[in-house]
């Protein structure tokens, strides 16, 4: 939550951060009843509840609208090329708010059976019954060499 108290009680604050910029509203509590302050605090939890969902909005359109590099993209989102030391396809996603990754090495596995691999990884993250055939036709070409 982000509604803070201020000069001891006589102030509440709302604060957030939305879309890049900084949000923030006060909430003055001295001189007023019991009842007065108390709905005065359940109007800054409701502006915070508001700018909260805002920011979760904003932060799914970021992640979706983020920039991949064509020279380590597959066309399966959540799954790239990279090439350190050997190349390999490298599933990176975020589960329960947590960054999951794993890595399939085409030396170790031949890139039929990795491309495979982590297209089942990914599925299996997902929460999908079986592996959708569309990702397994998006195999890109690499040397495993």
């Amino acid at each position: 939550m982000a509604v803070y108290e201020h000069n001891d009680g006589k102030l509440l604050r709302v604060a957030r951060s939305v879309g890049g910029q900084v949000r923030q509203q006060y909430f003055a509590l001295s001189g007023h009843k019991p009842a007065e302050k108390k709905r005065l605090r359940k109007q800054a939890e409701a502006l915070d509840a508001q700018w909260a969902q805002e920011q979760r909005e904003q932060r799914q359109t970021r992640f979706r609208r983020a920039a991949a590099s064509d020279d380590h993209s597959t066309g399966v989102r959540g799954i790239n090329i990279v090439y350190r030391p050997a190349p390999a396809f490298r599933l990176q996603i975020v589960l329960d708010g947590k960054p999951f990754v794993r890595e399939f090495a085409l030396r170790r596995h031949g890139a039929d059976k990795a491309w495979r691999n982590a297209c089942a990884a990914l599925a299996r993250a997902r929460g999908f019954a079986r592996t959708p055939s569309a990702w397994l036709k998006k195999q890109p070409e690499i040397d495993a060499e």
